[in-house]
């Protein structure tokens, strides 16, 4: 039975450094991000947005900018999702949201099939800052820590490192995490794509669950300057594509967001719309 995507917004950057649009899923749905599934052979449903609370608290005292609303968010996500999960070949793909997202969702999965569970955390950065008590971060610069710790901050249980690949990296990690999957832009560069996201799935148990996090700032910038924090080295699309035409095409897909689009940054909608074309040609039939 082929896979349903059903598509979800997630309204809100409590997890974010800096306050941004809160409704960035609105402009995958305005370049028609579903009718462009549906035409790559996909089966496809807009489910409509995550309902998180209209009034979060926004600061920036340490150690989490806006705590506690990063972990409200996420269980918003975790309940929402739990649902879908539980059913066979339904496929939440979550837009518009921060890369700490993936702790509500990685839990919702953990939930839905135990803990046997792998992250591909595409990602132009490693997003494993620790907090620390000095200093106000953002829960999405220490969403692998978050993953990977167990702390007060979320239910877990954590991922040993074992469970999540970082892979696209151009900065590197500032935690030594031993046994944490990586494979960095230039390692990308010498494999090619496809044979690095074959190499990335082929370590991981063949029972897992996969949740694949892609943050755009993965991209180059000159190809995608709307990312939050876009980087001047990163992926092309068409290296995109080749590397998600393999790990979206992967029978243990269980989970997919695409984080980190600032639509505020993209007033004619030109970005979003190679993005939408990045998801359809690496879905396609």
């Amino acid at each position: 039975m082929d896979p349903t995507y059903h598509l979800l917004g997630v309204p809100l950057r409590a997890g974010s450094l800096l306050p941004g649009n809160e409704n960035d899923a609105q402009a995958y749905r305005e370049v028609k991000l579903l009718a462009r599934l549906e035409a790559a052979g996909c089966k496809a449903i807009d489910d409509g947005d995550v309902a998180i609370p209209s009034y979060l608290p926004h600061h920036s005292i340490p150690p989490i900018r806006s705590w506690p609303a990063p972990r409200i968010a996420w269980e918003c996500v975790r309940d929402r999702l739990a649902p879908l999960l539980q059913q066979p070949r339904q496929i939440p793909m979550l837009i518009g949201c921060d890369c700490s997202v993936v702790v509500g969702t990685t839990e919702a999965l953990m939930h839905a099939t135990g803990r046997d569970v792998h992250v591909l955390y595409v990602d132009g950065d490693f997003d494993d800052s620790a907090p620390e008590a000095g200093r106000s971060q953002s829960a999405a610069s220490c969403a692998v820590w978050l993953l990977t710790h167990a702390s007060p901050f979320w239910s877990g249980p954590p991922l040993g490192p074992s469970q999540v690949s970082v892979i696209g990296w151009s900065n590197p990690a500032q935690s030594a995490l031993p046994g944490l999957g990586s494979i960095s832009l230039a390692d990308m560069r010498r494999t090619g794509p496809r044979e690095a996201a074959r190499q990335a799935l082929d370590a991981i148990p063949a029972s897992a669950s996969l949740l694949l996090h892609f943050d755009i700032d993965v991209l180059q910038r000159r190809d995608i300057p709307a990312a939050y924090f876009p980087h001047t080295e990163g992926l092309s699309l068409p290296e995109a594509t080749e590397l998600l035409g393999v790990f979206l095409k992967d029978p243990r897909i269980r989970l997919i967001e695409i984080s980190e689009y600032a639509s505020l940054r993209d007033p004619e909608h030109e970005y979003v719309s190679k993005l939408a074309d990045l998801l359809s040609g690496a879905l396609k039939k």
